[in-house]
Parts: structure tokens; sequence; C-alpha cells
């Protein structure tokens, strides 16, 4: 097991040491970047308050494995995304080990307790946070149906929880347009301010209805319902090369056929209905990015005909990619 640091020995480690340097700069009003590097590891993070709402985007890499213990007091709700990395955590008395990677996202508020967290060495962890303030909370649970642990904040008797959902293709286009903001000033906040509140409804979406499942969800097992998210995200990371409806059936422990109705159950399309999405998403992306030609994003997601990519790309978005990258590089 790893030594556990408590905040208090992290803080007299950081302090002895002779290596370290930390910079803070506020490069918007409401912005405020902090670097740090010293002999336990390095990252940044960039804090934002928008209007009614709070946006974090952190990077961090340890230079060794290690585990940290913390009390902490009333905070949240907070939604956090993985995007690199992977980490574990656990609250005391609330969760078993918690696994946060890519392809999650979690939903917690704690009411004081002890958590444990642990970071390991040569993992380049990218996470993004966000929350809205108490009273704007208050105002959206008024006027909409909320995941129900929110609801009890929401009426002043916080509870702690802690809740992972699946990160889904519109999320990861979102979660992209905010680490890659292109505009500055106002309009950089206001564009946050409509991306953080378009992230947060696709999440408490995703979290109100899994508490009212579909009667085709209903029929499916715990363990099936596992097996599905692990396949959907084995599409994800692996969307350039794919495995067959075969092999990734028994990748997830499925026969084929119980894939295939599942995934359908689950997630509303076909397996490779999915993987298209996925894959055509990605490709905005890369075709925004600019770094590569339209055949070259076309490999990239795994068409081997730029024809076929092409064709598809402008059936979902209604323009051809290369009208799309142009108008992106303007």
């Amino acid at each position: 097991m790893l030594p556990a640091l408590s905040n208090r020995d992290w803080n007299e480690i950081w302090e002895a040491d002779d290596s370290k340097v930390e910079t803070v700069c506020r490069p918007e009003s409401f912005e405020v970047c902090s670097t740090w590097k010293g002999s336990l590891g390095e990252g940044y993070s960039r804090r934002m308050e928008l209007r009614d709402l709070w946006l974090n985007i952190e990077e961090y890499q340890m230079t060794s494995d290690v585990r940290t213990t913390s009390e902490v007091g009333s905070w949240g709700p907070v939604s956090s995304f993985f995007v690199a990395g992977t980490a574990k955590n656990r609250h005391l008395g609330l969760t078993d080990e918690n696994t946060e990677k890519p392809g999650h996202n979690y939903l917690e508020g704690i009411h004081s307790g002890v958590e444990v967290d642990y970071a390991f060495a040569d993992e380049a962890v990218v996470r993004v946070r966000l929350g809205l303030l108490p009273h704007a909370l208050k105002q959206f649970g008024q006027n909409s149906p909320l995941p129900p642990e929110l609801e009890a904040w929401v009426s002043g008797v916080p509870s702690s929880f802690y809740r992972q959902g699946g990160t889904t293709p519109e999320m990861q286009v979102i979660l992209q347009q905010i680490l890659h903001c292109p505009y500055w000033g106002a309009i950089k906040q206001m564009y946050l301010e409509g991306k953080v509140l378009e992230l947060m409804a696709l999440q408490f979406t995703q979290f109100t209805a899994a508490n009212h499942p579909l009667p085709d969800q209903a029929s499916l097992k715990a363990n099936e319902v596992e097996c599905l998210y692990h396949a959907r995200e084995i599409l994800m990371q692996q969307f350039e090369r794919p495995p067959s409806i075969l092999a990734l059936a028994r990748q997830v422990g499925l026969n084929d056929f119980k894939l295939k109705q599942g995934f359908r159950q689950m997630f509303g399309t076909t397996v490779f209905g999915y993987l298209r999405e996925y894959r055509l998403e990605q490709a905005r992306l890369l075709l925004a990015d600019g770094q590569l030609n339209v055949q070259e994003v076309a490999r990239a997601i795994g068409y081997t005909h730029a024809g076929h990519f092409a064709s598809a790309f402008k059936r979902k978005f209604g323009v051809n990619p290369k009208a799309y990258q142009a108008r992106s590089s303007r």
C-alpha cells in the first residue's frame, strides 16, 4: 500500500522543496492560472469565475505514486470530467475505491468527510471540473427536474453523494471546445458560460434519465449494463480500428446477440451507428484544428475512402468536410 500523505504532510514537503517553482497569473479579469513544479511533480490549473458558474481546468503529472488523505468540509455539488490520464479516489464511509479515467465523469457533493486520492507516476491527468453557484442551483432546481442527489442540496438539507456516469460523444465534443476556446475577453467568458451549461445539462439529463429507465432498459441486468458501458468505452478508445461485433462481445463478456440488442436498448442506436457518430465528431474536431487535410482526417478516423467519409460528414453536418475546415479557419 502507498504511504498516505495528509494535506499538512504535502505542504511540508512542498515548502521544504528547494527545486519548487510556482507562478500565478491573471490572463483575464475572470481567470486565474497557477503553475507549479517540484520534486513531487508538476501541473497547472485555470480557474474561471463565470456568471452563476465556475470552471476549473487542471493538468498534472506526478514523479511517483502518491496517496493523499484529507478531511473535507461541505462543498459542491461538482461535476468532473476526465479527459486524459487515470486516477483513483475514495470517500471513506461513502464509496468504495473509484477509478476515474477518460470516458468517465462524476457528480459529487460532500457534506464533510474524509477523502483519499491516488495519483500515479507518469500519468498525465487532464480534468475539467465545473459547478453552479448555490443561488443558481436553487434557481435551476425550482424550474426543472434535477438528479435526486441535487434536490436535497436545493432544498437546503445537503447530504454527501458521489455518482459516476459515462461521457458521451456529445460531451466529448463540448469538452474539446472548452479546452480549445478560440476567443478572448468578454466573448470568451460568454462562450464558456454557454458550453459549461450545455455540458452540465447533458450530465444532469443522463443522471435524471437513469433514475427513470425506459421499459427496455429496465429489463437489463446490472452486470449487462456494466458490460455495455465497457463495450462503448472500447469503441471510443479504438474507433480508428474497432473490433468486430463478435470480438467486442467476447471482450466484454456478452454474446453478440445480447451486445447488439442491449446496445440499442441502452444507447438508442446500433453498435456501428454509435461508432459512426463518434468518428464523425472526432473528424469535426480534427478539421477545426486545421493540422490535417481532409484525406488525412479520413484516414485518422478509420475511413479507407475519402469520398465515403465526405458523404457521411455532409449527411451529419450539412456541409462537406473541406468547406467546414475552410469556414473554421477564418
